[in-house]
């Protein structure tokens, strides 16, 4: 059972972010966040991979291959994570979040009289963010400004390891590691980037044969 809300003296907090995946570093976000507020509302952006806009503050936070994991998977992987960290139906509540389309962000969440939205920053992409949330109404609290060397972990640097097949599972929370290792989707990613490795090689051609392709497989560093 949860306790009641007194819904007229609430306050939100907003957090941002495409969580694929949810990693140790967005969990140090979440919890500072928590702190500040009766309520936090997460917010997964990108959430539709068929619709994702470029934007020059990061031009690979749109790409196909940085986005591999659905709404709801990354929907599946919060929840569990926060639910397993201690925290009540109370505590959270996770939306879309279409940061590259602000108006059509700003239905899903609560008033901006009520909310402040946290950010961290760590390059131009987390001042971009905090921009366009303004630009909404919001009141926006930085929680910290780092180097981008400092960071806890990247998604980039998890996806990579998956699909090179070296450890990734300490870096996320450990309902991440069992939901991405249950429902088949670490091995996916893993199996897509060796298909995506098979190059095919044209060998010479001997005297009075034609040239013959050969699959050769090179090591994906993307």
């Amino acid at each position: 059972m949860t306790s009641a809300i007194n819904w007229t003296t609430l306050n939100y907090g907003v957090v941002l972010g495409r969580f694929q995946p949810l990693h140790l570093g967005h969990m140090e976000y979440l919890q500072a966040a928590r702190a500040k507020t009766d309520q936090l509302v997460v917010g997964i952006t990108n959430p539709d991979a068929s619709a994702l806009i470029y934007d020059d503050a990061d031009p690979r936070r749109s790409r196909s291959e940085n986005n591999p994991f659905s709404y709801f998977d990354r929907y599946q992987m919060v929840a569990s994570s926060l639910f397993e960290l201690g925290w009540s139906l109370n505590d959270f509540i996770i939306v879309p979040a279409s940061i590259n389309k602000p108006h059509e962000m700003k239905p899903y969440l609560p008033p901006a009289s009520v909310t402040t939205v946290y950010i961290t920053v760590y390059d131009k992409w987390g001042e971009r963010k905090a921009d366009l949330v303004r630009q909404l109404g919001y009141s926006v609290s930085v929680l910290w400004r780092r180097d981008p060397n400092d960071r806890l972990t990247s998604g980039t640097d998890i996806r990579k390891a998956m699909r090179l097949g070296e450890p990734w599972r300490k870096l996320v929370p450990s309902a991440v590691a069992r939901y991405l290792d249950q429902s088949g989707l670490a091995a996916g990613l893993a199996e897509q980037a060796a298909h995506a490795t098979e190059v095919p090689v044209m060998l010479p051609a001997t005297p009075g044969t034609e040239s013959t392709t050969h699959e050769a497989t090179s090591e994906c560093r993307a």
